[in-house]
């Protein structure tokens, strides 16, 4: 498998049969990227920078509910969770999505914002990278993201969700409170995108330009 970021909560997971899946596609306005051709698209919950089919190209499979199902090679299933730590009053419905192709799990938390749910554990369990929020504001902040990865125990960790150059959310923040809250002995790397095999530890991927 291959993880490309195209910034923002959007990733591009490519399987060696080829499937290819995009989560939360956003508008260009909010921080410019390529449009990436997919055959699935997650979208995590309804709000408009995580919603945006039209930038996405191909006849794909738009996922937007719980539901499980299979797709191609790709088993994809989904635990419901809240946007905000009051059960959504705030923010409304997320939804995390967990991917399963080239016997690998990626979880993709959209924008959590709460601690993790039993529910959420148990689905996590093995996992080989997780997505994880990491800017604050309208998910969990640097530190309560660090403490949910360490509940939920993933090989690797791709934080997502930050402030990076040209990204238009100044109210979020950038990835430094969520690497000052790590534990010294995690490893952290600067990468432009990612295949197998994964490392562990925290991975930040370079979003990709247009």
């Amino acid at each position: 498998m291959k993880i490309t970021y195209l910034g923002h909560a959007s990733f591009l997971l490519e399987t060696a049969a080829g499937t290819r899946i995009v989560t939360d596609p956003y508008g260009q306005d909010i921080l410019p990227h390529p449009v990436a051709e997919a055959d699935i698209v997650t979208m995590s919950h309804e709000h408009y920078d995580h919603c945006d089919l039209t930038q996405v190209k191909g006849d794909f499979v738009a996922v937007n509910t719980a539901e499980a199902r299979t797709v191609g090679d790709v088993k994809i299933t989904c635990v419901p969770c809240w946007h905000d730590e009051v059960q959504g009053q705030k923010r409304g419905p997320n939804r995390a999505y967990i991917f399963e192709a080239d016997g690998l799990k990626i979880v993709h938390l959209g924008d959590l914002g709460e601690a993790p749910t039993p529910a959420l554990m148990d689905a996590c369990t093995g996992a080989d990278a997780l997505c994880l929020p990491i800017g604050g504001t309208y998910t969990l902040t640097g530190a309560d993201a660090w403490a949910a990865a360490k509940a939920l125990l993933p090989k690797l960790i791709l934080p997502m969700h930050y402030r990076c150059p040209g990204h238009s959310f100044a109210v979020i923040s950038t990835e430094e409170p969520f690497l000052s809250a790590l534990d010294g002995d995690v490893p952290v790397q600067r990468l432009d995108e990612l295949t197998e095999p994964f490392p562990t530890g925290v991975v930040l991927l370079t979003p990709r330009k247009p």
